[in-house]
């Protein structure tokens, strides 16, 4: 059997640092193969769309109102979303900066407290932030602004509802 120190041999021509990386790929090559034959596609059911809240009816959740789960996530669609809890009743948006305001950064929460269709059943909640010598810092928010969010999502859920029938 002939080694790398023998003519004959195929790594005989290369140099100490290229013989280690031959035989380290030799070595990795078929763990990686095996790792990857792990990773199997799953399969993602297909067919028709499936109403999220009554497909888990039976979880135990707060199952807030869909009108206005629905009328605020469109309310919201502007931003991008942070967080997004169908059972809890939660929907966070990531900050985004308003196109009326430069220097400024907003952060909405809006929370759906149980499943009627009233208005002491949404809770909004708004972080405004106001960038002064490259930090931003935390201002208060308008009443109004809070109140005028408030009063869009809970026509817009009540025309929904209205429109479903209900």
């Amino acid at each position: 059997m002939s080694g790398p120190g023998d003519p004959a041999h195929p790594d005989s021509t290369l140099k100490p640092d290229a013989v280690r990386l031959r035989r380290a790929a030799a070595v990795a090559l078929p763990g990686l193969a095996l790792l990857l034959a792990g990773c199997v596609a799953e399969e993602r059911p297909t067919g028709p769309a499936v109403n999220i809240f009554e497909r888990y009816a039976h979880a135990r959740a707060i199952r807030p109102n869909p009108d206005l789960w629905a009328a605020a996530g469109n309310r919201l669609d502007f931003a991008r979303k942070r967080m997004s809890d169908p059972f809890g009743g939660v929907l966070a948006t990531n900050w985004y900066r308003p196109k009326d305001a430069p220097g400024e950064r907003r952060r909405v929460t809006v929370t759906i407290l149980g499943p009627a269709l009233e208005a002491k059943n949404l809770r909004i909640a708004v972080i405004r932030q106001v960038r002064r010598g490259g930090v931003w810092r935390n201002r208060p928010v308008s009443a109004s602004t809070v109140a005028e969010l408030h009063t869009t999502i809970l026509r817009a859920a009540r025309y929904r509802a209205a429109a479903r029938g209900i």
